[in-house]
Order: structure tokens, then sequence, then C-alpha cells
């Protein structure tokens, strides 16, 4: 028979009593390894010294009682059996000893009785414990759940915002190009216009990073190596952080392969390496870039929300001044800063934790006030898989506008608006419509001739797809785009079913309206197939 190994403490002032209950817990099958003590003060040191499986007590002992003993395991709050094992408990005794927290007595009499009481309580700790591990395990989900449907809430907010920000964005920048166009280089007023189009376009990169927190900026993923990435962002930060930063890049020599996008995967590391600069406050210090291979077991992917199996850790681990608590707990929330006003937006890392999460990966951070921190990055790895070469083809050249009749329909007046003028300058025909059916109808009549006619992707009522539809069956054949915000795979398929012939990014509409009109124009003339 196995023996099991088991840690006891004995309160007996017997060395005879002793050694009989080391005997009867080795017939039972344990292999005791025992320690006993005779007063309270041995006893308050060994129930420091632990870890103990178990208690044994006598209850009359010279100088101190057996409920003396209990009392003391008590404070020492260990969820282990503590067991009486005596010669005097009478019943009521007892029922008063168990009552005050002892798990079971065994009189001396019949000692055989200490393995079988022995083995039940251990069971019914075990359980306990198991308990306690699945409850803490528990409360570990259900926080992590709170914080992902917390950021996933402030994402939809943000990119909601950011949305309709980006459509205000867009025309100021397009009526800065319209009026600056229009005015002579060396006139007054372009350095103005030129300050205002700094500032817009400043604010639109703000707009790109609360788009990417809500994980609606479009990803370019594909499977490369994070070596040359790193090694990349680690030469720029050189040349861009004060010499008294001593940076260091950990890296092997064995290629590591994600599927990733290689400038959002740049904006991670450069985020967090201008926090971790930002930590040094100024003084001397240190930051440590590394990437190593990892595996991620069962247990740590479902705390992390990760597939267990092969990953690459990316990690960034900085000399400064560390994290309390409070602010960990909300370091990845967005306009979280602890910045003074004006010198940050609270945004670094929460775009950081957008990023992670849409490669399907985790971020943590380990951190002590005063001990530095390391931010921890887990992407799952792939293998390496060469890249085909596509072949390229040079762009057509753009003809000249000769008055062609552009239909453009998007349900912001102002977006609009600066799309009819910059078509019209550019010496197109353009109408321009908020309504879907009054753009639908402007197709259906022949007299307006209508050339091309692009869309926004997302309206009220009828989407740019639906539209499209329409557009497709009422004049087969004619050339038509789509204006997006978010321009996903998934959208260029759907939009492709639908006779759409090009997807426009509409963060660029305003500069790439007019050649892509041409290029519709053009593709339009060309003689089908046979």
């Amino acid at each position: 028979m196995n023996e099991r190994r088991i840690k006891v403490l004995a309160v007996e002032d017997s060395e005879n009593d002793f050694r009989l209950a080391i005997r009867q817990l080795r017939r039972a099958g344990f292999e005791p390894d025992c320690q006993r003590v005779q007063d309270l003060t041995s006893l308050r040191k060994a129930l420091g010294e632990g870890p103990w499986d178990a208690v044994i007590s006598d209850f009359s002992m010279p100088g101190f009682s057996g409920l003396d003993a209990l009392a003391e395991f008590r404070k020492a709050a260990l969820d282990v059996p503590f067991i009486f094992v005596s010669g005097t408990i009478g019943e009521e005794t007892a029922v008063s000893a168990m009552q005050a927290g002892a798990n079971d007595y065994v009189m001396k009499e019949n000692m055989n009785r200490l393995g079988p009481a022995l083995e039940r309580e251990l069971g019914q700790a075990a359980r306990r414990a198991a308990h306690r591990q699945a409850e803490a395990e528990l409360s570990r989900f259900e926080a992590q759940l709170h914080q992902a449907q917390k950021m996933e809430s402030l994402g939809t907010l943000a990119g909601g915002i950011a949305h309709d920000f980006n459509n205000l964005l867009g025309a100021i920048l397009g009526n800065l190009e319209l009026a600056r166009s229009d005015l002579p280089p060396d006139h007054p007023v372009q350095v103005a216009l030129g300050q205002v189009q700094q500032a817009s376009v400043r604010a639109r990169d703000l707009v790109r990073q609360i788009l990417t927190f809500s994980r609606r900026q479009p990803q370019q993923l594909q499977n490369i190596p994070l070596g040359p990435v790193v090694e990349e962002t680690f030469r720029l930060l050189r040349a861009t952080l004060p010499a008294s930063v001593e940076l260091r890049l950990r890296q092997g020599k064995t290629p590591l392969y994600a599927n990733a996008d290689a400038t959002q995967l740049q904006q991670v590391l450069m985020n967090l390496c201008t926090n971790a600069w930002h930590a040094l406050h100024g003084e001397p210090g240190q930051i440590d870039i590394g990437l190593e291979a990892t595996h991620i077991d069962t247990a740590t992917a479902r705390m992390r929300g990760l597939v267990a199996g092969p990953h690459v850790h990316l990690w960034v681990k900085d000399t400064g001044s560390g994290i309390d608590a409070s602010t960990l707990a909300r370091i990845f929330e967005p306009f979280f800063t602890t910045k003074s006003t004006g010198q940050g937006t609270g945004l670094g890392l929460s775009v950081v934790h957008g990023i992670v999460m849409s490669h399907h990966g985790s971020i943590s951070v380990d951190s002590d006030p005063g001990a530095g921190s390391t931010f921890h990055v887990h992407l799952p790895a792939t293998s390496a898989v060469p890249a085909l070469a596509m072949p390229t083809e040079p762009p057509a050249p753009v003809e000249p506008a000769r008055g062609e009749h552009v239909v453009y329909l998007d349900d912001d007046e102002t977006v609009m608006l600066v799309m009819v003028r910059i078509l019209e300058k550019a010496g197109y025909r353009c109408s321009g419509f908020q309504d879907a059916h009054s753009a639908l109808a402007a197709v259906r009549d022949a007299s307006q001739r209508v050339k091309v006619f692009i869309t926004d992707f997302n309206m009220p009522g009828l989407s740019g797809l639906e539209v499209a539809r329409e557009v497709a069956a009422i004049r087969p054949g004619l050339p038509i785009a789509i204006s997006s915000g978010l321009i996903t795979d998934e959208l260029r398929e759907q939009a492709r079913r639908v006779g759409v012939l090009a997807v426009i990014e509409k963060e660029n509409a305003f500069s790439e309206i007019v050649p892509q009109v041409a290029r519709l124009l053009n593709f339009a003339a060309k003689p089908a197939s046979t």
C-alpha cells in the first residue's frame, strides 16, 4: 500500500502517547512527519512555521489546556483538521470543544479511530480548499468580464463619436484644400490656413487612435516575422529617447512569426516605451525590450482569454517609479491619465489594449511603486510562411474631366457639399444628395446622363451596399464606388458582389476622389472582353 505523506503538529506532553498516535497514523496508511510541542510558546512558533496538514492535541496538559491550544490554532486561521486525542474528555466537554472549532475528538482507549477520523477531515479540508480556489477563479473571471464589458462599451461609444468627428474633420480638411487652391501661394492667408490644416491633421490622428482603441481601424493582418518590427522600432526609439536612458533589446536568433499588422505592433511598442520613458520622470534609467517564444498552458490561457499553445511574448520593462494598485486597475481605460493637463490624452495604453485584443492576444502589467513596471504582450505564434509576391500594375494615367455627370450620395451634408465642390472644380458636373431615393431617381432619369455613382456606406435607411445594388439593377454597367471610414476585407467582398468597382477610404476621399472618378470613367470606357 502506498503511504500518504502528511505533516502533523502534535500538542502532547506524553512521549508515549505521541508515539502511539504516530503508530496509529501509520497503520491507517499515512507516512506522518510529526513535530511535538508541549507549551503555548512552542505552539505559537510552530503554527507560524508550518505549513501543517493537521493538528492533534491532548486535552489535559500541565500549564495549559487543549482549549487554550485550540484558541491559538484559531488565531493562526489555518483551514486544516484539529482533532483532540484525550483520555479524560467527557461528552459535555467534547461538545464544547466541537463548538469551539475542533473538527473531532478521539479517546485514547479507542485510538484506532484516529486514522479514519483524520482521513475524513482531510478530505473535507481538501474540498473546502478546492471550493475556495474555484470561487477565487470565478471572481477573477467576473472581474475580467466586467473589465471587458466596460472596455467594449467605451469602445463602442468612442467609435461612434470618432466616426462623426471624422466626417467633420474631413469636411474641414476638404474645404481647406479648396480654399488654399483658390489663393495664390504667396497670399498672407496661406500661413493661417496652413496652421489650421496642421491642427486638423493632428486631430485626425487622434481620431485614428480612438478608432484603433474601439477596434474600428482597418488592419492589414499578415503572417510576418516580428524581429524586424521590433528592431526597427528599437532603432527609432534609440534616436528619439535621451542619451540618459539606457535602451536594451533582448531577443533570440530564432525568427518568431505572428499574424499581425506591422504598423499597429510598432505603435504598441512605441506607446509602451514612451510610457516607460515617462515613468523615469526625466531621470537616468533603463528600458528593456524583449521578444521570446513561450507556450501558454490551458489554465493560463483560460485566465488570459487566449487559446492554449505556442505564443510570442513581447515585453517592455522599465526602472521607473512603478504603478500603484488603484492606477493599475484603470490603466487601460481611455482618457485615464496620471499626467498633468496638456501632457497627455490618456489614449496611449487604451490604444495598445485595443490593438492587442484585435490581434487575439493579451496584455498584462507587473508593477509595484518604486520598483518599475513590466508590460507583457502575448500574441498567438504562427509558422513561417513565405509571402507570395503579387504582381502590380502601374496606375493608369488620369484623364482630364470633360463635364461628365457624377452623383455623390452622403447623408452628411457637409461632406457631400465639399465633395461636390471638389469634383466641380476638377471639371465634372456633380449632383449631391443626402437622400438615397432622390439619388436613385437621378440614376433612373435618362436625361441626367449619370456616368459615375458614388455613395457613402454607413447611412440611415438604405445602406451603401443596398443603394449600390439598386443602382446596378437600374443601370447595369454604371461605375459605382462606395466611400467608408472602415474598410475591411468583408466589405470589399460584399461590395464586389453587388457590382461596386471601388471602395474609397473616407479619410483620404477628399484627395482621392478626383483620380478615382477618372479611373472609373476609364474603366467604363474600355470595351468588354470577349
